[in-house]
């Protein structure tokens, strides 16, 4: 996967060369003294607990740095993360790993002790969502959020009452109780989609309806779900400080969602 996306991102345009460097003498003796083993380590444990404040999971941490001076600094060569059963603001992974792409990557801290990106912090992700991590995060109140917006926006022709998903026999289908005018019962729509990349997000194509109680217009459900899309929201909470994510490949194995792609942080201006 890291050359794969090097290749599709041009990671030139986003490595630059390692600078602010402390000492080659001091890095050796960093090396030799076992003191930048042991600040890997307490970096690797104060990172943790920062991302346990932030989201659960069983989460598991490695840095690798030039030196402890370097690392004081925010220089450091990789940042790696795995985590399982993983759950960010509401939206459930059974697993998130983020590597970082470049071999020199600079995060200052400012006086507020906010993060200063010295150069664009690209990292490659990937998750695995099964039927249960997606129902989950369509349970969340900001998911519940999208449905009423897409019923104001629709609005004469269905309201969405509720959706889930279910996977089997690695087929995604995607089911809505809906109100339809003119029929007094809430409808069940199953609909059946492949998954493809468009413009780097996931997205719906060759949708099919499985349920026959009623006639639609398919172009109109495509955009409908294509717009609850909960692969791509889930994909959202990846997309912090004006994050660009793009996501290289999606596909469905075991009855489970797998995909990845590349995150971009751009440099802090100033």
């Amino acid at each position: 996967m890291f050359i794969g996306t090097c290749y599709a991102m041009n990671c030139e345009e986003y490595c630059s060369e390692p600078y602010d460097l402390s000492h080659g003498i001091s890095r050796f003796m960093s090396t030799v003294t076992g003191s930048n083993a042991a600040a890997k380590k307490i970096a690797q444990v104060i990172l943790r607990k920062s991302i346990v404040k932030q989201a659960q999971g069983d989460f598991k941490v490695k840095v690798d740095s030039y030196s402890v001076k370097d690392l004081k600094k925010g220089i450091f060569k990789s940042f790696n993360l795995k985590g399982k059963n993983v759950d960010i603001g509401g939206v459930s992974f059974s697993e998130l790993r983020i590597n970082t792409l470049c071999k020199f990557n600079y995060i200052a801290m400012d006086n507020d002790k906010k993060p200063i990106f010295k150069e664009a912090f690209p990292v490659v992700f990937s998750v695995i969502m099964s039927e249960d991590d997606i129902n989950k995060t369509m349970d969340s109140k900001s998911y519940r959020n999208i449905i009423d917006n897409i019923n104001i926006f629709g609005r004469g022709y269905v309201k969405v009452s509720s959706g889930q998903v279910r996977i089997s026999d690695n087929r995604f289908y995607y089911v809505l109780n809906v109100s339809v005018p003119f029929v007094r019962n809430l409808q069940e729509l199953i609909i059946y989609s492949d998954l493809k990349v468009k413009n780097g997000d996931i997205d719906f194509t060759n949708t099919k309806l499985v349920s026959n109680l009623f006639l639609l217009d398919l172009k109109k459900v495509d955009w409908l779900i294509n717009y609850l899309n909960p692969l791509d929201y889930s994909l959202e909470v990846l997309e912090n400080n004006n994050a660009n994510l793009t996501v290289q490949n999606v596909r469905i194995k075991d009855d489970k969602v797998y995909a990845d792609g590349y995150v971009v942080i751009p440099k802090s201006k100033g």
